[in-house]
């Protein structure tokens, strides 16, 4: 058990870091689907960083910019 917080204590990037590791992160921080981020990804939305085969960041800058792009102005 002790192991395990370990390990999850180091794969987490600090809050105050402008990156986002992975499709979880940044769909928690859009509020949105991994499956939108997914989306998003394939359709070159939001910018990301490919670090390894496994391993994708993400800049909290290139997800609020994509998400600024679907903001209705109000009337």
């Amino acid at each position: 058990m002790e192991a395990e917080m370990n390990r999850k204590a180091k794969s987490e990037i600090p809050t105050d870091s402008d990156y986002l590791r992975g499709q979880g992160e940044a769909a928690k921080y859009a509020r949105v689907s991994r499956r939108t981020i997914s989306d998003w990804q394939a359709k070159r939305v939001i910018g990301f960083l490919k670090v390894s085969r496994k391993c994708v960041l993400f800049r909290k800058s290139e997800i609020d910019r994509a998400l600024s792009r679907f903001e209705v102005a109000a009337v």
